[in-house]
């Protein structure tokens, strides 16, 4: 199947100009940083984290995405700052974004604290559409544009039992009226509720359930439940099920501070694209945390 073929089917069916639905992923509940700056508090000593997916596995330009976000604590164990890239690729377009963030926590109770974090950023756009076909005249134009970003985040936790937080990792400088430059490729800003904690079901046993909420202009509200059971804090296996009819398997080994993760997500439902594509996806997460602290599931 060619890389033209793709684009009209992906177009056909979805009628996005965005990476949208690409911007969340299944093991959010163990790195939540990508899609909220302020949960960089729950790994306070700082931590480095990195995902990678890949859907319609096999099939030649198929989405690609990968999330890298890094973090450290500033002066003072209640500041921090830190770094979020996303790229993503969809047949012959790609997307890039790089936010830098900092922090602040402010604790509420003894043990309960409010986190807020501010990111700024850039995003460029890129779409090679000449390469689809050389006679087609609506291909014959490609795409560069680069656009500014701000972040926001702010999250309520208590470290290693619970969090819920809200979001807005990207909100394109266009969107705000910041930027006067023509737009070929619409931004789409996205927002985030996310919640998760951490039950102790006995000595060995601990069950770890997350949720989000997302949502952008234009697109279907996405919803995600997930729960894995970790043994001895080392080892999980758990289910991710989402509301486009999504389910994935998932499994986390924790070595030392070094964390892995893998999911592996199909799609139940029987929409028109799912029989033409096959949507599974494979989801890879790698997870390492500095410092001398207990390594706790949150």
């Amino acid at each position: 199947m060619n890389l033209r073929y793709i684009y009209i089917v992906v177009t056909l069916f979805f009628s996005l100009n965005s990476f949208g639905q690409g911007s969340t992923y299944s093991h959010y509940g163990r790195n939540i940083v990508p899609l909220n700056n302020a949960g960089s508090f729950l790994n306070a000593e700082g931590a480095l984290n990195l995902i990678g997916r890949q859907q319609w596995s096999g099939l030649e330009g198929a989405p690609k995405s990968y999330f890298l976000s890094a973090n450290m604590p500033l002066w003072k164990a209640d500041l921090n700052g830190g770094l979020s890239v996303r790229h993503e690729s969809l047949s012959v377009e790609r997307l890039t974004e790089v936010v830098a963030f900092g922090g602040k926590s402010v604790r509420l109770t003894e043990n309960q604290h409010l986190a807020l974090s501010i990111g700024v950023g850039i995003s460029n756009y890129r779409g090679n559409y000449s390469g689809l076909s050389n006679t087609d005249p609506a291909f014959k134009d490609d795409i560069r544009e680069t656009n500014g970003l701000l972040s926001v985040g702010l999250m309520f936790y208590r470290p290693d039992k619970y969090y819920a937080g809200i979001s807005i990792p990207r909100l394109a400088f266009s969107k705000l009226g910041l930027s006067d430059s023509e737009e070929n490729y619409s931004q789409l800003n996205q927002y985030h509720f996310t919640l998760g904690g951490v039950i102790k079901l006995d000595d060995k046993f601990d069950l770890k359930p997350a949720g989000l909420l997302s949502w952008s202009s234009g697109l279907k509200l996405q919803a995600d439940l997930s729960a894995m059971i970790f043994m001895d804090k080392a080892i999980g296996l758990g289910l991710n099920v989402r509301n486009y009819g999504e389910v994935a398997g998932m499994a986390y080994f924790n070595v030392k501070r070094l964390g892995f993760g893998y999911s592996y997500q199909f799609n139940t439902s029987n929409n028109p694209l799912s029989r033409i594509i096959g949507n599974n996806t494979h989801e890879i997460g790698l997870n390492y945390r500095f410092g001398k602290g207990a390594l706790g599931l949150l």
